[in-house]
């Protein structure tokens, strides 16, 4: 297994100092959307670049898992509304060469709080925050829900990526949530530049069942090449990273290698997206 980390790390493409921001969400909860944020930044660092995840889930789970705590966390910046201070919530985690911007469960207030330009915060205290520039990548956890906290990430990200189980409601979750970014992309003081790149399906039966199959079909019909490959089977190794609070590279197991493999397959790709 040694070899396998070796040789994927050995992947490394010089792009320059161009960061690039993903924000990944869904409309339903319990798609897996916490587990993949963590695997991909996984194979982004094992591809050698430099990662920032911020939480922007009141939820908290990433946060949990990366073991990151500041003096500030994303709820004290967005609720300061001011320009520039995102990079102040950077803090180190547990998970050698992944940094975090944490969340709490204060985070929740925003939702129903009365404060001016709500849905701006995000894209404001990015402004000017010279620490963001030490990256390569920003991945952003969204809640699973479409209100201000979904808007802050959609309208600072520079792309957007959609994490889907193969089950009805999660399909229909896809549908919901893209809607929202065409709103987004539509009106020219949001964010007409956002990019939707793509669909990973997560939670896949192997072999696969005929439910998942045929709802794979149905995204497939529906969104063509935009459902990325390859699709992540549901192994027990995602639900032992995060309760172990520890990367896939780090569990001496099977299902452990297979699923990092998949996740630099990913990263590749996040990372030849322009």
């Amino acid at each position: 297994m040694t070899n396998i980390y070796q040789s994927v790390s050995l992947y490394l493409i010089e792009r320059g100092s161009t960061m690039r921001v993903t924000a990944i969400g869904n409309r339903k909860g319990g798609v897996g959307k916490t587990s993949v944020t963590l695997g991909l930044a996984t194979g982004l660092r094992l591809i050698g670049k430099k990662v920032l995840v911020i939480d922007l889930d009141p939820q908290a789970n990433v946060t949990d898992a990366l073991e990151g705590a500041g003096e500030f966390d994303i709820f004290d910046v967005l609720y300061g509304g001011e320009a520039g201070t995102l990079g102040q919530a950077i803090t180190t985690t547990s998970w050698a060469g992944i940094d975090l911007i944490p969340s709490s469960e204060s985070l929740a207030r925003l939702e129903s709080e009365s404060i001016m330009t709500p849905e701006m915060r995000l894209k404001a205290a990015a402004w000017g925050a010279e620490e963001l520039e030490a990256y390569d990548h920003i991945l952003i956890d969204l809640p699973p829900a479409l209100g201000r906290l979904t808007l802050n990430g959609l309208i600072w990200a520079d792309r957007v990526l959609v994490v889907t189980e193969p089950a009805a409601f999660s399909v229909k979750g896809v549908t919901e949530f893209l809607e929202t970014v065409k709103k987004v992309q539509s009106l020219p003081h949001l964010n007409p530049a956002l990019e939707f790149i793509g669909i990973i399906i997560n939670k896949t039966s192997s072999p696969l069942t005929g439910e998942h199959a045929f709802q794979i079909g149905e995204l497939e019909a529906e969104y063509g090449r935009d459902v990325k490959a390859p699709h992540l089977p549901l192994r027990t190794a995602m639900q032992d990273s995060i309760s172990s609070r520890a990367p896939l590279t780090k569990l001496n197991s099977r299902g452990a290698v297979i699923m990092t493999e998949k996740f630099v397959a990913h990263a590749r790709y996040l990372d030849g997206v322009n």
